[in-house]
């Protein structure tokens, strides 16, 4: 369907990591830039989930664990591969490196923090 896609789906680990990447400096420019940050923007969310949060890693290591359990296509599977480490990775390393250098703390949070103040 897109033959000029397709060296990104036949290498999935190096698209996934380039992605993550990608999507981590999207994150840090909406966070740092825009002063948006996860726990104020999605509270509202909080009463659907009994005040956990979920990290956009969660879905992303769920779906590393569940692609070898459905028959996908080769393209489907490298499609998910590619997601779920773009998911994984980038939440890792945000809250691993990215905020304790530029904000002082992880905020990996498993339930929202009072974000009234």
């Amino acid at each position: 369907m897109f033959p000029h896609l397709q060296w990104f789906l036949d290498h999935p680990i190096l698209t996934g990591l380039a992605a993550a990447l990608l999507f981590e400096l999207a994150t840090i420019f909406l966070r740092f830039g825009f002063n948006l940050s996860a726990p104020k923007v999605t509270k509202p969310l909080s009463r659907f989930t009994n005040g956990y949060r979920i990290h956009h890693g969660y879905p992303g290591l769920a779906l590393l664990l569940l692609i070898p359990l459905f028959p996908l296509s080769q393209n489907m599977e490298s499609l998910a591969i590619i997601i779920a480490l773009m998911l994984a990775i980038s939440d890792a390393f945000h809250h691993a490196l990215i905020l304790p250098i530029l904000s002082g703390h992880h905020e990996f949070d498993i339930k929202y923090p009072d974000t009234s103040l």
